[in-house]
Parts: structure tokens; C-alpha cells; sequence
């Protein structure tokens, strides 16, 4: 089945010897359905990557010469791409059967659709990882209900279809340092200019999400680049939060403040004897649960009481990256 739009597949890859080529195998099978052309944009790796890439004879390897994160390379990639269709596919992905196929449908199918992404399967693929299988929950938390389609946003950025004459025309990728906030600022142009992001339920991918450590340590480089994004929609009267299943709506903006007033109060409790502390403690939490019962519903569904109890603890230590993220942006607006 050939279809009337070629594709190109843009695969930005940094340090990804683990990943690429099980990522590579699924995306070969895939294009095999459309035309298209498939090309992995190397962000100055330093391990095995390039190598693995250079044995497969139909994927076109680009190397840059310096690491400027995954904007600059998906840019690069776009610039390279001959088709008029671009199928972005981050590196540690393992895409559906026919999803590209889906995406594309629904990209041709409506012209107030900017892009069109899949949606995350909570599952990891480190199942080792119990904090891992934690970080995918949350990660893909709201599209639960999803029948069809959902407008959001955001962009898809990890997998989703754009013409690539509709992201030279709102000024392709902003560069962030290293990864994360393209998704959201994108997404904001994309609306600006009268369109869509939509996601559907017939595209999915798989992944190794982060264990809980490093994606604490994530949240706090994204958070201070968050912050920065919402200015910027307060100045053009937009909406300043996201929507659901993006990890970044008001009520997860909500629960990381009861984090934060929670961790203020422990501070505290040590150096006097006041009751009151504690009762912010105790309301504080309270009103956590209730923000957070519906997820908390869900990982028990997933993965059992343990994931329920241990959920309540990874919720603090997930969003204690984004307290100490505003803390961040605070600093770095000092300096300033």
C-alpha cells in the first residue's frame, strides 16, 4: 500500500547504542508501507551509535560536529528532508504496526490539524525498573478514555507527522539546552497559527522511560525552561497550563505546590513546637490525594497496592524536581 504523500522519517540520536537499531527495525518495516526516506540526525555522539546506523544500507546517517540538543537536530533534519511530509521518531522508541499510516490519514484528512502524534503505552521497557514502570504511568497518565482522537497542547514530539512547508512557515524548532520544552512551545505556535495538535488512539510507541532518579533530575532542567514558556503565553493571552496527559496541567502544577508546602513544613517542624505546622502538613496532603486519586486509581489497576503505596512516594520525589525547578528559574533570574 503506497500512499499519494511520501514521507520522511527524522530520527534524532544522541549516545542511543542501546535503542537505535531495534528503533530502526520497527521504522524500516514501516516505511516499506509509504514512500519515504529515512534519516537519523547523530547529536555528536560519543558511544557506538554511528556504527550501528552505518549497517543499514537504507537509512542516511548525518553527523554534527557539536552536541546543540535535540531542537538543533531536528531542525537539521527537517532542512535535509526531501519529502514533504516529516515523520519525527525519537531514538528509543518502538513504534505501532501502521501507525504511520494512521498519523499521516489523519494529518491529510483535516486541514485544521498542525500535527499529529501517537500516544505513549505506560509500559516500560526497562521491566526491571519498578521506578520505571512509575515514570511511564505518569508519563502517559490522561488518555485513558481516549475513543479516537484528542486535541491537547502540545506537540507529540517523541512521534508525530507534520508538513514540513507548515513548520518552515511558523519557524521550525526552537533550540533548547539539551531536551525537553520543545513539545510545549511548538505546540504554541502550531495554535497561533490556527491549528490543531491532535492525537490519536490508533498510533502508539513503546519505551524505556527513565527510573525515578534521573527523571527527578529531568524535571528540574525542564521545569526552569517551563516557567519561561508560560511567561511567553501570558504575553500572547493564551492558556498558560496544558492538557491532560501532558504532565504539565494545572492540577500536576497543584500537586507539586502541595509537594512543595508539605517539604517547607518538614523544614520547619524540627526548629518549633506549633501545631499548626502540622495541620498544613496533614491539609496539605489530604488535598494531594484527592488531586491525584484518579492516577493513583490507575496504578493500582496497573500494577497492584504496591504501586498504589509506592505511587504516593515517587509523586513527592517527581515533584520535588519541579520545586527545586522553580528554584532554578529563580536563581538564574537573579543573575540576570
Amino acid at each position: 500500500m503506497i500512499i499519494e504523500k511520501s514521507v520522511s522519517f527524522i530520527i534524532p540520536s544522541y549516545n542511543s547504542e542501546k535503542t537505535i537499531e531495534e528503533c530502526l527495525n520497527k521504522i524500516l518495516s514501516e516505511s516499506e508501507k509509504i514512500d519515504s526516506e529515512i534519516l537519523v540526525i547523530d547529536d555528536c555522539s560519543t558511544d557506538k551509535t554511528a556504527e550501528i546506523v552505518n549497517k543499514f544500507k537504507d537509512v542516511k546517517l548525518f553527523k554534527l560536529k557539536k552536541n546543540n540538543g535535540v531542537g538543533y537536530a531536528r531542525n537539521v533534519g527537517s532542512k535535509l528532508a526531501k519529502k514533504n511530509i516529516l515523520c519525527y521518531v525519537d531514538s528509543d522508541l518502538i513504534i505501532s504496526s501502521n501507525s504511520v499510516l494512521k498519523l499521516v490519514h489523519v494529518l491529510l484528512n483535516n486541514k485544521k490539524n498542525g500535527t499529529v502524534g501517537a500516544i505513549p503505552i505506560a509500559t516500560t521497557l526497562n521491566r526491571k525498573s519498578w521506578s520505571s514502570k512509575f515514570v511511564g504511568l505518569r508519563s502517559s497518565f490522561g488518555f485513558e478514555g481516549v475513543l479516537d482522537e484528542i486535541v491537547v497542547t502540545d506537540v507529540q514530539s517523541e512521534f508525530f507527522v507534520i508538513f514540513k512547508n507548515f513548520l518552515n512557515e511558523i519557524g521550525g524548532w526552537k533550540y533548547f539546552r539539551n531536551a525537553g520544552g520543545e513539545e510545549f512551545e511548538l505546540g504554541d505556535r502550531v495554535n497561533l497559527a490556527n491549528k490543531r495538535n491532535i492525537k490519536i488512539k490508533g498510533a502508539t510507541y513503546e519505551t524505556y522511560w527513565s527510573d525515578l532518579k534521573t527523571k527527578f533530575k529531568k524535571n528540574i532542567d525542564r521545569t526552569e525552561k517551563y516557567i519561561h514558556i508560560i511567561f511567553e503565553r501570558k504575553k500572547n493571552g493564551v492558556t498558560l497550563f496544558d492538557s491532560k496527559g501532558s504532565s504539565a496541567t494545572k492540577y500536576d502544577a497543584f500537586s507539586a505546590l502541595m509537594t512543595s508546602f508539605m517539604f517547607l513544613n518538614l523544614l520547619i517542624i524540627p526548629f518549633t513546637s506549633s501545631i499548626i505546622f502540622l495541620i498544613f502538613l496533614a491539609v496539605s496532603f489530604l488535598i494531594q490525594i484527592y488531586l491525584e486519586f484518579d492516577f493513583l486509581l490507575t496504578t493500582k489497576k496497573m500494577y497492584g497496592f504496591k504501586m498504589f503505596f509506592y505511587s504516593i512516594y515517587a509523586i513527592q520525589i517527581w515533584n520535588l524536581g519541579i520545586f527545586f525547578g522553580a528554584i532554578y528559574f529563580c536563581l538564574n533570574l537573579l543573575k540576570k
